[in-house]
This record gives structure tokens, C-alpha cells and sequence, in this order.
């Protein structure tokens, strides 16, 4: 039987539990021009969203473009993932633009490059054009092109930069500006999306910034338990695998309902139920679960210091509304300038937050590796 409940980003045509109310208004927004920041923790369903939603709007005719900022290490980087994300696209919409000729003739900073793949047949790449220009110069190029790409477009334009705060990274370069100055131009909606909410909001809200009040702010709210849980008796059900409201309520529960987390777990969970989800099949599921996501944790542990990861264990342990309270200190046996030392990085990283009850881990499955470390 196959598995109804997938481990990556779902594909536009996977099910898809509700977001209905999300995906008419990022749609409303991206037709009328506007540009958004849509932000969430980490593996909230941000991605998997809005590829659903470019898809839709591919279907009305607006050409979506998609870049992964993720790690991106320089000016030159980004200059080139987005000139690989124009072609890409462009490609697939060669018989509609006359096999390329119309958009060949305004990208020239990079050249679109096809190369044999054993796996894919044909895989497209980019390669600059001018070696003598810099990472910035081979920006402000490329976004210019895209500018006047747009101009001369009837379709409209839908442009997603996801982990759009990684050029913060890229210190001591204007990447920040030069974008802002270009995109403040273009006739096209433009989605901000990432998961670093300290680094990425502040790039909007702050006066100093190239971005600032320049989109409109639109967190992704976790999914109603309601609904969550009757997605997964269904899922189970089209896998011939019985779910009880009791057993999605327990699956809900051990990873408080976090998207990513919730379809993982019934990945694994399926695995282990002989035709009906019972609370072993779940718990199996679980230690599963998070032994496949121990390697990731252990190398985000790896990059902390040790005042970080005493901060991080404490508060696995003992979530708290002040952080600064003596009791709380001399328990974890923890310092005034050590937690505020770590408290900064740590809200950067967006691996603790105060959700208005208190602080806490943001991951649900790392708070618990933690808790267990």
C-alpha cells in the first residue's frame, strides 16, 4: 500500500490540509501587485504554500518565479540563483514566447546552459557572461533585466524570495539596498518569505533599513486542530488504515501540531499500523521520527556555544515566563549576563521565543531532543 503522507515539500497537486483562507489571501495580494512577508517558524507549510499558490496562479496566466536564498554566500550567489529561476521558468514557457528568442534578447548577464543528468536527462544551469564584472555589478544587472522583462510582460509577474533574510549574511555588501531600489520599480508582486521572524521582520520594521514599510505582514498561523486532525483520519482512511478522532488528537498532540512535524509523524506512523492506528503504532512512530531528525539537531548543537545550550536546556525543561528570575538561575545554575548573552542569538536563530505566555523552544521536536540530551 502506498504511503499517503510525504517527508518534503508537497508538491501543488499533493492533499493539502485547509489554507484555503491563506491562499485566497496571498492570491488576492499577488494579483493586485503587492508585495508580503509571510513568515512562521521553521516547517510550518511556508514553501509548500506558496508553490501551491504559484501554481494556482500560473493557471491565470502569471508567471511565477521561485528563488531559494537558503545559504546563498555572496552577491555573485544570489545574481545567479535568480537568473537560473527566470530561465527555468521561461523555459518551460518556450512554445509561448517563440522558443526563447524574446527573452534571450533582454537576460544577458548570465546564458542559459543545458547539461546531461543521469537521473534528470537534461539539467538547465547558468553561466555569467562577462567575467569581469563583480557580484554586485552582475546584481544590479540581472535585476535590472528582470525589470525591463517585466515592463514589456503582459502576464502578470509573481516572484517568491524564500529565506529571503540569508542576505543578511552577506556582510559588508549593499545587497539589501540594491534590491529594494530595483523591486520598489517593478510592476510585480514580490513575496518575502522566511523563518528567522527576529532578522526577517526587522529588515521591514526598522526606519533604517532599505526595506522598511515596504510590504504588507502576513504570519502563517499554525493549522485549527479541527481540521488537522480530520485531514489525517482521511489520509489514513484513502491508505486503507483505520485513524480515530482519539488517535489524531494524540498525533496532534505529540508534535503540537506543527505542519511538517504532524505529516512526518503519520508518515512513520503508517509504517508501523497494521490497518489501524493505535497508541504503539503512534509512540513507534514517534521514536522513529526522531531519530531521523537527530543528525540535524546534533549539528545545530554543534554551532552553539555552551552558555546557548545551557539556556536551551533549561528552558526545554522549564519553560518560563522571566528568564531572569533568580529562582530559574540559581536552578539551571545560569548567570544574568550568560542568558542575555544567549538569549539574543537564540531568538536570531529563532530557536526560542516568547509566545506571549513565556519562553520556550520554538521546535516542538527539538525542545523534546533536548529535554533528552
Amino acid at each position: 500500500m502506498v504511503n499517503p503522507f510525504m517527508l518534503r515539500v508537497l508538491p501543488p497537486a499533493a492533499p493539502f490540509c485547509d489554507r484555503t483562507e491563506e491562499l485566497s489571501d496571498l492570491g488576492f495580494h499577488a494579483t493586485n501587485k503587492a508585495n508580503v512577508v509571510v513568515f512562521s517558524p521553521r516547517r510550518f507549510g511556508k514553501t509548500s504554500l506558496v508553490r501551491r499558490l504559484q501554481a494556482q496562479l500560473a493557471e491565470k496566466d502569471i508567471i511565477p518565479f521561485y528563488i531559494d536564498l537558503f545559504m546563498v554566500t555572496s552577491p555573485e550567489d544570489v545574481a545567479q540563483r535568480l537568473a537560473k529561476s527566470i530561465y527555468t521558468i521561461l523555459h518551460r514557457r518556450e512554445s509561448l514566447l517563440k522558443k526563447g528568442v524574446r527573452y534571450l534578447k533582454i537576460f544577458k548577464t548570465f546564458r542559459p546552459v543545458f547539461k546531461p543528468s543521469a537521473q534528470d536527462g537534461v539539467v538547465l544551469s547558468v553561466e555569467a557572461t562577462s567575467p569581469g564584472l563583480s557580484g554586485m555589478e552582475r546584481l544590479e544587472e540581472v535585476m535590472g533585466e528582470l525589470g525591463r522583462f517585466i515592463e514589456r510582460e503582459e502576464s502578470g509577474i509573481h516572484v517568491v524570495l524564500d529565506e529571503f533574510q540569508e542576505i543578511t549574511e552577506l556582510k559588508k555588501t549593499p545587497v539589501e539596498g540594491l534590491l529594494r531600489t530595483h523591486i520598489q520599480e517593478h510592476q510585480a508582486s514580490y513575496f518575502f518569505v522566511g523563518s528567522r521572524r527576529r532578522i526577517l521582520l526587522d529588515m521591514f520594521n526598522r526606519k533604517k533599513r532599505p526595506f522598511y514599510q515596504s510590504a504588507i505582514m502576513y504570519p502563517l498561523k499554525a493549522l485549527p486542530k479541527k481540521d488537522l486532525i480530520e485531514f489525517l483520519m482521511e489520509e489514513f482512511g484513502k491508505g486503507g488504515t483505520e485513524c480515530s478522532e482519539e488517535m489524531g488528537d494524540l498525533l496532534f498532540h505529540r508534535t503540537s501540531g506543527n505542519p511538517y512535524y504532524v505529516q512526518a509523524l503519520a508518515y512513520y506512523v503508517f509504517v508501523e499500523s497494521k490497518r489501524r492506528v493505535t497508541e504503539k503504532s503512534v509512540e513507534a512512530g514517534f521514536t522513529k521520527l526522531l531519530a531521523s531528525e537527530r543528525y540535524g539537531f546534533e549539528a545545530l548543537i554543534q554551532g552553539l556555544s555552551g552558555g546557548q545550550i545551557a539556556l536551551l536546556r533549561a528552558l526545554a525543561a522549564d519553560p518560563r515566563q522571566k528568564l531572569l528570575s533568580t529562582e530559574f538561575m540559581n536552578r539551571h545554575k545560569l548567570s544574568i549576563g550568560g542568558i542575555q548573552s544567549a538569549q539574543k542569538k537564540l531568538v536570531d536563530l529563532d530557536l526560542i521565543e516568547n509566545d506571549g505566555n513565556g519562553w520556550k523552544l520554538v521546535d516542538p521536536l527539538f525542545r523534546q531532543w533536548v529535554a533528552d540530551y
